[in-house]
């Protein structure tokens, strides 16, 4: 998130059999699942997921230092989840939106090689900084959701951003508080694929060390939003 990043990719057409399927409202605290990577009694079976079937997404939330990434690829190899010579496809961009096909690129690029079950991002903080269009990301979540269905994707983990810090991000947050609940409404009627929901704010509230700027995270930032996402993945068996 932040004019200050790149422009995304070039928009592509979208090709999507298939579509996003609704049903009961999932929750980034419910237990684990055992469906396609086994085990019992509520418990995962590691050491089943490769780093080219997990794609992460997004803007310089990530992309910044992408030091977001490289937490939960730590966590993922010290659980056992994630070989040590392997990485997941990091596809975000700093400065690139959801609507206008630039998040949504990324997500088709990772999944060229028909290998991807597995996607953690976010999404629609410069729609909102940069566009003040957050109905605009919505449609385009929607139709990016279909196109992982289409795709056969199994699990999502979208993580929402914290509220921003300073007056000088006042309308940005009118965007995104407008934003989150109808993004997580969204996400958690999902069931192909399955979405897992994470709302950043608990985590970030009260340390304001997690950031400089405002908006973006710091090393400190990128090691507590990390082991957030790395918790939903793990209790829901998100790439293990």
């Amino acid at each position: 998130m932040g004019p200050g990043g790149t422009g995304g990719s070039a928009a592509e057409s979208t090709s999507s059999s298939g579509g996003a399927t609704t049903g009961p409202a999932s929750s980034s605290a419910s237990g684990g699942e055992t469906a396609s990577t086994g085990g019992s009694s509520g418990e995962c079976v590691t050491g089943q997921t490769r780093g080219n079937q997990v794609a992460v997404i997004g803007e310089s939330f990530i992309a910044a230092t992408h030091g977001i990434t490289q937490q939960i690829e730590k966590q993922a190899k010290a659980n056992g989840s994630l070989a040590e010579n392997e990485r997941y496809i990091d596809n975000s961009v700093s400065g690139t939106t959801l609507a206008g096909d630039q998040i949504p690129s990324q997500y088709r690029k990772a999944a060229e090689n028909g290998m991807i079950k597995y996607v953690l991002m976010d999404g629609g903080g410069n729609d909102c900084l940069l566009r003040g269009d957050g109905d605009g990301a919505l449609a385009a979540a929607e139709s990016l959701f279909e196109t992982m269905a289409g795709d056969n994707v199994e699990k999502v983990v979208y993580f929402f951003y914290p509220d921003p810090i300073g007056n000088q991000f006042a309308s940005l947050k009118t965007c995104l508080d407008a934003l989150r609940p109808k993004m997580k409404e969204l996400c958690d009627g999902l069931t192909s694929p399955k979405c897992y929901w994470l709302d950043l704010r608990p985590t970030w509230n009260g340390h304001n060390e997690y950031t400089q700027d405002g908006i973006h995270p710091t090393s400190a930032g990128s090691i507590a939003t990390g082991d957030a996402v790395w918790e939903v993945m793990k209790e829901n068996c998100v790439a293990q």
